[in-house]
């Protein structure tokens, strides 16, 4: 079963929207119009769960749209900030963060391989992680 956060979409004074969604530390993005507020929240939502995988510490499960409101109105207290205008709630979907690591088999050009491998070797990452770090910087949709 799929799993949904509520996200917080409040318009800025500048334009645009500060989205935040409470239950997820660190889930936090702004966007200029509310199409682009929905795919960026969908992102930090899943960069955010996908951090929390990667360190070993637990997923917070979604809250009803009450307590959301509560820890909305309390992280607006805690920053001394109102919104614009009216603050719209919507589900946000979860990735899928089933980690468990599956062996495949690819072939790549040779040049193509040495070029990965420096480049990851360059991040910090293993071959696999630059791959995985690289699919997942991709959006979801091509448009």
């Amino acid at each position: 079963m799929k799993t949904y956060y509520l996200a917080a979409f409040m318009p800025a004074e500048e334009g645009g929207y500060d989205i935040i969604i409470p239950d997820v530390p660190n889930a936090f993005t702004c966007a200029d119009t509310l199409e682009e507020s929905f795919e960026m929240a969908a992102d930090v939502l899943a960069m955010m769960l996908r951090d929390l995988v990667e360190n070993n510490k637990a997923i917070p499960g979604p809250s009803p749209l009450e307590a959301v409101k509560i820890k909305t109105a309390q992280h607006l207290r805690d920053i001394d900030h109102q919104p614009a205008g009216e603050i719209l709630y919507q589900l946000v979907p979860a990735p899928n963060l089933d980690m468990v690591p599956v062996k495949v088999t690819i072939s790549l050009p040779k040049s193509v391989l040495v070029d990965i491998d420096a480049k990851a070797k360059g991040f910090g990452y293993t071959r696999s992680g630059f791959l995985a770090a690289a699919a997942q910087a991709y959006p979801q949709d091509r448009q």
